[in-house]
């Protein structure tokens, strides 16, 4: 007798692993009883295969969960009947592209669509307004250095046969992508209003307003129980200003941190900039060569292409002498192993290991956990002070909250909306704003204290895990499989 069960997916962001979310993969499958769910940690998109475009890796994505399916019906005689999906980051839109696929190939006619949920994820791209040198250095590299994904973030490509932006088109109401994230039960999103230099308030919570830009003349409200669950937010009390100051003492380490980082930087950001540009041109190969394949192939059914761009591994056996792996993907295998010999990849293990039941995530770590080099100097230079420097702390309030749903959609108060003007974002940028916002949302803002919040809003790696990280993938958690 099949069990039915509800698939909860989780996509990592960019240049990312497993790994990064291997802790909120643990909290659900503690908090939830394994027997009603199933979890699918993604593995087809990790590390530099996350430069290849928001496309590219949404096929790959879509391929993976459908295989999936079927591995669970076939293997483990559980039949999914409710989908979650979970993205971080990058993995958001990856997420909402497959959704897209998923949508057009059939998938929601037999799954309920239940929750859509993403952690600091650029829904309105990271182009930035250039109000200052360090926004048009920003805007320049990732345009250039992170391949058609960089591209894409920054709204400077025309999608397929369309002139407009990739991020615009997931974001066009008469689309599939748009249409079938209508779809879900609930829309959540996780932003982080401050201490997030990689996906910065507005564009993670889709607000056109920063109300958070200067945090110095902020008081802010958090949940007594999760601790960085924000619960409202004001323009601060000149007097209590005083106060703080003189009761503000200047953290000594982190001081310390910051200058070597300031001073290790002319020496690390040319090999992280060379790492990160070699990979990126190794992604535009190969993206041309997939496109390429994808374009000659004669029928222009999704299904096929997808068949075609699967980079994930058959899952399961069921289909595994399937002949049409097609030669892009040995090819890729080949190219993939010229430039991995120096670590093992994952893909040869893929069926011993990747569905033993829940207990996969075990298994992850025979996979590098990260390029140390690369990602402490990614991580370094989103420690380097800039506008939005941590040295400045809002005033904060604990506040009990009776009602889950009261954490929804907190809004400024008058004074802070009379305060602020609209960001000048670009025109695209707007309309996707406008265009998501006709869907509802359940936004939950983050107030993370530390460097590096873009990390410890999913606790990516043991050093990011911190409290505020914890307490808000605890209110994930418990809010999972509530409604």
């Amino acid at each position: 007798m099949a069990n039915k069960t509800t698939l909860i997916v989780l996509q990592h962001g960019l240049w990312g692993t497993v790994s990064h979310m291997d802790y909120l993969e643990k909290q659900i499958l503690e908090k939830l009883d394994s027997n009603s769910i199933t979890t699918l940690n993604v593995e087809c998109n990790q590390d530099k295969f996350t430069y290849d475009g928001v496309d590219i890796c949404g096929k790959r994505l879509a391929h993976n969960i459908q295989d999936h399916v079927k591995y669970l019906a076939n293997e483990e005689k559980k039949i999914v009947t409710k989908f979650i999906i979970i993205g971080y980051s990058l993995g958001g839109l990856i997420a909402r592209y497959a959704i897209g696929l998923l949508g057009k190939n059939g998938f929601f006619k037999t799954i309920e669509p239940l929750l859509f949920v993403t952690f600091a994820t650029p829904h309105l791209g990271v182009k930035r307004e250039s109000k200052s040198n360090f926004a048009k250095i920003y805007n320049f590299l990732t345009a250039h250095m992170l391949s058609r994904t960089g591209e894409q973030l920054q709204l400077l490509d025309s999608f397929e046969d369309d002139d407009r932006p990739l991020l615009n088109i997931l974001a066009d109401p008469n689309r599939e992508f748009y249409h079938y994230l209508a779809k879900f039960k609930a829309r959540r999103i996780y932003a982080n209003i401050t201490n997030d230099r990689t996906v910065p308030y507005w564009t993670a919570a889709m607000d056109t307003f920063d109300y958070f830009e200067d945090m110095e003349n902020i008081e802010l409200s958090l949940d007594k129980e999760y601790s960085s669950v924000v619960t409202a937010f004001d323009l601060r009390h000149p007097v209590k200003q005083q106060q703080q100051r003189r009761r503000r003492k200047r953290n000594h380490t982190t001081l310390a941190i910051r200058i070597t980082i300031l001073l290790l930087s002319p020496i690390l950001l040319p090999i992280a900039f060379t790492y990160i540009g070699t990979q990126g041109l190794v992604s535009r190969f190969r993206v041309r060569k997939i496109l390429t394949e994808l374009s000659s192939s004669s029928s222009s059914k999704e299904q096929e292409d997808i068949e075609k761009i699967k980079d994930c591994d058959n899952t399961g056996g069921s289909s595994d002498d399937d002949d049409d792996n097609t030669l892009l993907h040995h090819r890729h295998s080949q190219k993939q192993q010229e430039q991995e010999h120096h670590h093992h990849h994952h893909h040869h293990h893929h069926h011993h290991h990747h569905h033993h039941h829940h207990h996969h995530h075990h298994h992850h770590h025979h996979h590098k956990e990260e390029d140390p080099v690369l990602m402490d100097t990614l991580d370094a230079m989103d420690t380097i002070p800039n506008e939005t420097s941590t040295d400045k702390s809002p005033q904060i309030t604990q506040q009990k909250t009776k009602n889950r749903l009261s954490l929804y959609n907190i809004k400024p108060s008058k004074a802070l909306q009379q305060k602020y003007s609209s960001m000048q974002l670009t025109k695209e940028q707007f309309e996707i704003e406008k265009n998501m916002h006709q869907l509802e949302w359940e936004r939950v803002m983050i107030y993370i204290d530390g460097f590096n919040a873009h990390g410890s809003i999913v606790c990516r790696t043991n050093r990011f895990a911190n409290r505020d990280g914890k307490a808000a993938i605890r209110h994930f958690v418990d809010s999972l499989l509530l409604d």
